[in-house]
């Protein structure tokens, strides 16, 4: 009556071996749990479906925009202590936020290729 032996019908777009991207994403948030939050699933959310590569190039591509962006900031805060010294202190708090986050993400890069090798 059937094929025999052949098992289900292929589903198209769909490779043996190589499911598609969002049934990986919806397979990893019902991994994480419901108590789980934001930041965790947006993380979930930008890692699955990436080989541990390119996560390790986007982690240091962010980093490296991290700093960027606080070494651009730094000399404008200054600039602005002559305009007015609330905007230098905003500027250069913004400054120091943007390196915290850099160092962060620094220190937890290896545990972001790490997740991204066990959601494949």
């Amino acid at each position: 009556m059937g094929r025999k032996g052949r098992g289900q019908r292929p589903i198209k777009g769909f490779r043996p071996g190589r499911e598609p991207v969002y049934l990986k994403k919806k397979r990893a948030k019902a991994r994480l749990g419901s108590d789980a939050n934001w930041l965790q699933k947006q993380t979930v959310e930008a890692i699955t479906g990436r080989n541990p590569r390119e996560v390790q190039t986007m982690v240091r591509r962010w980093g490296l925009g991290l700093v960027a962006g606080a070494v651009l900031l730094a000399p404008l805060g200054v600039f602005l202590y002559t305009w007015t010294l609330v905007a230098g202190v905003v500027v250069h708090v913004v400054t120091v936020a943007l390196l915290v986050l850099a160092y962060r993400l620094r220190k937890q890069g290896p545990r972001l290729v790490e997740m991204a090798e066990s959601l494949q």
